[in-house]
């Protein structure tokens, strides 16, 4: 299985799937994942932590592929996350809102399972777009 299959699959597992623990094999057991969704790096069940918040904030969460390519063993993915804001996320009650977000994720691949993850959003767009920061004016 090439890099870039194996990143693809975590966005098939998670993004269309909706199966937080199903992406666990495709992360070694010492990851480390910097995403801009957190205050501080994670390991996968940080990260799956993230992800369970996320599926309860938008049913309805889905992702597309945009770009992708390998080099070496590193992996880069454009994607576009969507949902509507249904349920509570993290406190914020569910604005019935649709975000549109599109994502930078590289990831490190190390025999066969993503050894480090970068994963860069515009979550303050992504809020803006939920209503629940007011967009600056000028």
């Amino acid at each position: 299985m090439s890099n870039k299959s194996i990143s693809a699959r975590f966005f098939e597992t998670y993004g269309k799937q909706h199966d937080v623990e199903g992406c666990r094999p495709l992360f070694a057991a010492d990851a480390v994942i910097h995403s801009s969704t957190a205050p501080v790096d994670m390991n996968f069940e940080g990260y799956a932590g993230v992800g369970h918040a996320f599926l309860t904030g938008f049913a309805d969460l889905t992702v597309d592929i945009l770009d992708q390519f390998e080099a070496g063993d590193k992996v880069v993915t454009r994607v576009a996350w969507s949902g509507t804001h249904t349920g509570d996320l993290n406190g914020i009650p569910a604005t019935g809102r649709r975000f549109r977000l599109e994502a930078i994720v590289i990831d490190r691949v190390e025999k066969g399972q993503i050894q480090e993850r970068w994963d860069v959003g515009n979550m303050l767009d992504m809020m803006q777009q939920l209503g629940v920061i007011p967009v600056a004016n000028g």
